[in-house]
């Protein structure tokens, strides 16, 4: 197999969509392998009542906590219309962030992030957090409907007081559905890749919905996280690869040294 084109001829189904899973699909073209993309996931601004509320009490937080780059995006979203004169800076808040993506996107903003763990996962962070013995007694959690709870239980497990906001919601685009029920049926899938939970429920949604099973015999699964690697399991599928590193680019390492196995 060429190591300039480690992906030559392999068919790689790409979950996510917008900017995220263009790139992915084009590095997946830039090493000889086709890539489909098949968005499973898309998110919307959640408009909760309550916003204004927790935007006028954001001074009694010792921290806020970020778990997702879409997170960051409609959090800062909910700042810019609401309160556009709020500054971050200027408060005695602090930053904290789940993984060096969501850190870097915090920092567009001009906002210093103040704790990140060393692995990116929920319970990484919880854990570290605490170790680490960081003063804080109440905390807000920006995060998306289907985000999981286990850091918000897991500081309350120490008596930090947690307020969960829901900034936005994840949906399966409507269009998607027949696009990944056609590409299942007519095309050879050598790999699937998923990022999270929501994306293979929603994978298998279409799969048991039109008895879709048989196709899945010879596709891989390759994950981002326990989390969604433990999706999958649940399921009773095995997961080929799942980097320690939660990032695009290790998904793409992972799947390179399947392929030259």
């Amino acid at each position: 197999m060429s190591e300039t084109f480690p992906l030559n001829g392999q068919s790689i189904l790409v979950t996510r969509g917008g900017e995220k899973g263009l790139g992915l699909a084009n590095k997946i073209s830039q090493l000889g392998g086709r890539s489909y993309i098949v968005p499973l996931i898309d998110f919307k601004a959640n408009h909760d009542p309550n916003a204004v509320t927790f935007l006028n009490k954001l001074h009694l937080y010792d921290w806020i906590i970020f778990t997702s780059q879409n997170g960051v995006q409609f959090f800062f979203n909910e700042v810019q219309n609401i309160i556009s004169e709020i500054k971050l800076a200027d408060l005695k808040t602090r930053i904290a962030a789940v993984g060096s993506k969501t850190k870097d996107a915090i920092e567009k903003y001009n906002v210093k992030v103040d704790f990140y763990p060393n692995y990116f996962s929920a319970t990484d962070f919880v854990n570290q957090f605490i170790e680490e013995k960081i003063l804080a007694k109440r905390v807000l959690i920006p995060k998306g409907n289907l985000a999981s709870a286990t850091i918000k239980k897991g500081l309350e497990a120490k008596n930090i007081l947690v307020d969960e906001w829901i900034v936005y919601n994840t949906f399966f685009p409507p269009e998607s559905k027949e696009k990944l029920r056609s590409l299942l049926r007519e095309k050879e899938i050598n790999y699937a890749t998923f990022t999270s939970p929501s994306t293979f429920h929603h994978f298998m949604e279409i799969v048991n919905e039109h008895s879709l099973e048989n196709h899945l015999k010879n596709i891989r699964f390759i994950t981002i996280g326990a989390v969604t690697r433990k999706a999958i399991e649940n399921y009773g599928y095995t997961v080929a690869a799942s980097p320690e590193v939660y990032t695009m680019d290790s998904m793409i390492d992972s799947l390179c040294s399947l392929t030259n196995l």
